[in-house]
């Protein structure tokens, strides 16, 4: 196998025998990295690693990648009272990064233990708030730990930062803004959640159902058994044999838009340009008795 560039001393050698980024084909490629490209940039100081594991716990205990930034999938989604998430505002949004010591010019890496699921929720957030690198970690914590590659226990000390956020409200859907749409025919509805929510046997609103007209691709569908991305021609084939081309204004939705920003990611991913996250979801939408419901 023929060597990419040159591989720093003291690193396994099968980093030097891989491309230094991911497999070509997806559009913005960018968006996704492999362990051992990770591995070759741990002592980069414009490297911001932020690990989303599903348990605080597990990044204490049982390790994470070395210098990476614990944050919860909970403090990247602000309650509504009247059931579900928001996206953080402005301010709230540069709270948060400014915390986990982001500038404009830093590179964010962003992995948990759930395929991307918890990661993909803060791509949606950062996307959002106009932050441009970003990637995640291909199949995440269990790719790393697949790849033989070191476990840390040490919490890095990350001086904060002070970050300006500009928010891209094109990016975001409401509810009066996809019932204005509903019958624009450049407009695709995805609905990640399971059959049986989507059909209305499994109820987790006052109603159940789905927005009129949107096609059902559960997020699962987006990941190989390993928790890897399945490759840029199965995800074109998955979403365009359902209507979902890059043509057309894309909003993936779910029950609290944790499963739809993985939707979001991918389609990302693939070199979508016009997405729109609907960041409440069916926790509004099946929960307000004016807006439009299909079974």
């Amino acid at each position: 196998m023929k060597r990419s560039g040159s591989c720093p001393l003291g690193l396994f050698i099968v980093l030097c025998l891989v491309p230094a980024s991911w497999a070509a084909g997806y559009g913005n490629n960018q968006f996704l990295v492999e362990p051992a490209w990770l591995a070759q940039r741990l002592s980069d100081k414009s490297l911001r690693i932020v690990d989303m594991q599903t348990d605080s716990k597990a990044y204490d205990e049982e390790g994470h990648i070395p210098g990476s930034a614990y944050l919860s999938v909970s403090a990247i989604r602000m309650p509504v009272e009247l059931g579900g998430f928001r996206l953080p505002n402005k301010s709230e949004g540069e709270r948060i990064l400014g915390a986990l010591g982001i500038s404009k010019d830093t590179m964010v890496v962003i992995y948990d233990d759930t395929g991307g699921l918890n990661a993909s929720r803060l791509f949606f957030t950062l996307d959002v708030l106009g932050h441009e690198k970003i990637a995640l970690l291909n199949g995440g914590l269990q790719a790393w730990k697949r790849a033989g590659l070191p476990l840390s226990h040490e919490v890095p000390k990350i001086p904060a930062h002070s970050y300006s956020a500009k928010v891209d409200l094109n990016k975001v859907a409401t509810a009066e803004w996809i019932v204005k749409n509903l019958k624009n025919a450049a407009l695709a509805l995805v609905d990640a959640r399971t059959p049986k929510e989507f059909r209305g046997e499994d109820v987790r609103a006052k109603r159940g159902g789905h927005i009129p007209g949107a096609k059902n691709i559960e997020w699962t569908l987006n990941l190989n058994e390993d928790k890897t991305f399945k490759s840029p021609e199965q995800l074109r084939e998955l979403y365009e044999s359902r209507g979902i081309t890059s043509d057309k204004t894309v909003v993936p939705y779910c029950q609290t838009h944790h499963r739809a920003a993985h939707t979001y990611f991918v389609l990302r991913l693939l070199g979508y340009s016009k997405i729109r996250g609907y960041d409440r979801s069916w926790a509004e939408w099946g929960n307000r008795d004016d807006l439009p419901v299909e079974r």
